[in-house]
């Protein structure tokens, strides 16, 4: 089994990517996604973090987090939100059984600087495209673009514009 480090850096801004279980949609229905959504807050009450982007995509998903806790430790609050969501998963679902929905673990990327930040900021409203999901980040739902495209981070003729070329280097998948 490999040994993974990872840095915990207080203060520090981090990308993390997680997948489901055998790449399995169980981010699919707008149901589960107002649950997982739903679970990302209650963990925020239970770890205060503060998130900066996200997406969701049927099988895995890709947030910018700040721990905001003295060491940095973001593995915390990914441990809290899956174990959480897998609970209220179940309990939506009115299952009994044993369900693992995660990969074992997740992969993450400290933010180095602001050039480092715009870049997986574009990766991860992007990926909808990426993955043929969506023709332009604005059609994609379930992300936190418009928040980004409100504070003019992107230009009002996203729809037109080639994604990013930056993003096509970059593969958290």
């Amino acid at each position: 089994m490999p040994d993974y480090r990872r840095y915990y850096i207080p203060n520090g801004i981090v990308f993390i990517t997680t997948v489901t279980k055998n790449r399995e949609p169980f981010l699919k229905h707008d149901e589960d996604i107002a649950t997982f959504m739903d679970t990302l807050r209650q963990v925020q009450q239970i770890h205060p973090f503060n998130l900066l982007a996200y997406v969701i995509l049927p099988d895995h998903y890709h947030c910018i987090l700040n721990p905001g806790n003295s060491i940095g430790d973001f593995s915390i609050i990914l441990r809290s939100k899956k174990w959480n969501y897998t609970r209220n998963y179940k309990k939506a679902h009115h299952l009994s059984t044993s369900l693992s929905l995660w990969q074992r673990g997740f992969w993450d990327h400290v933010i180095r600087n602001e050039q480092d930040l715009m870049h997986h900021l574009d990766y991860i409203h992007w990926n909808p495209v990426k993955h043929g999901l969506a023709k332009s980040p604005e059609r994609w739902k379930h992300s936190s673009f418009p928040f980004w495209y409100e504070r003019d981070y992107y230009p009002a003729d996203i729809e037109f514009i080639e994604p990013p070329s930056e993003i096509f280097k970059m593969d958290y998948e």
